[in-house]
């Protein structure tokens, strides 16, 4: 197939995922049902969630099909402004998979609001891991934690003697990776 064709036929795909698939953004506030949500890029906006994760880009508008995950993005926002939103939304335009969650979130330039559906949500630090948590993985594909928020053993820990039952007994559920380093460090010395 030439490249004009698959241009064409991703396109296709991208207006079907679109029809068919719910989407939800967690951003800022104030917004309503008609009104567009822009890239912060387009927008000048320097309150976003590109301001709040690293890997974010500045110039696409973040779609979760999981609306909990939406709800997790609402509440950084809450946290920097005070003010947020999660939206039913339909994107305009081609739409990418969102690399940091690819199992649930999408890309694109802008997004039409069809519903305002929670306001102000504020999330706890355990609460935001909870309902990202089925979305991380370590860099060898495993599970960062399990359906009762332990963080799961890596390679790198592994590799220097570190056990699931270690981390177990000296961790409690849904201690964060930072957490989860330094108890190590303290007994073994993991690579760099």
């Amino acid at each position: 197939m030439g490249s004009a064709k698959a241009a064409k036929a991703a396109r296709r795909e991208a207006r079907e995922l679109a029809a068919r698939t719910q989407f939800w953004h967690g951003g800022i506030g104030g917004l309503q049902p008609g009104e567009h949500i822009l890239a912060p890029v387009d927008t000048g906006s320097p309150l976003s969630v590109a301001g709040h994760v690293a890997e974010a880009r500045a110039d696409r508008v973040y779609l979760a099909t999981d609306r909990e995950l939406a709800r997790v993005f609402a509440s950084i926002i809450t946290d920097a402004t005070g003010r947020s939103a999660v939206y039913q939304v339909q994107p305009i335009g081609p739409i990418g998979v969102d690399l940091d969650f690819p199992a649930c979130s999408h890309q694109a330039r802008r997004a039409l609001i069809v519903a305002v559906e929670e306001v102000d949500v504020q999330l706890s630090e355990t609460e935001r891991l909870q309902r990202t948590a089925p979305y991380l993985s370590w860099d060898d594909g495993r599970p960062m934690y399990d359906a009762d928020g332990r963080i799961q053993v890596t390679w790198q820990m592994e590799s220097v003697g570190v056990t699931q039952e270690f981390l177990n007994r000296l961790l409690q559920p849904w201690s964060t990776t930072h957490q989860a380093e330094a108890v190590v460090r303290r007994f073994f010395a993991l690579p760099t």
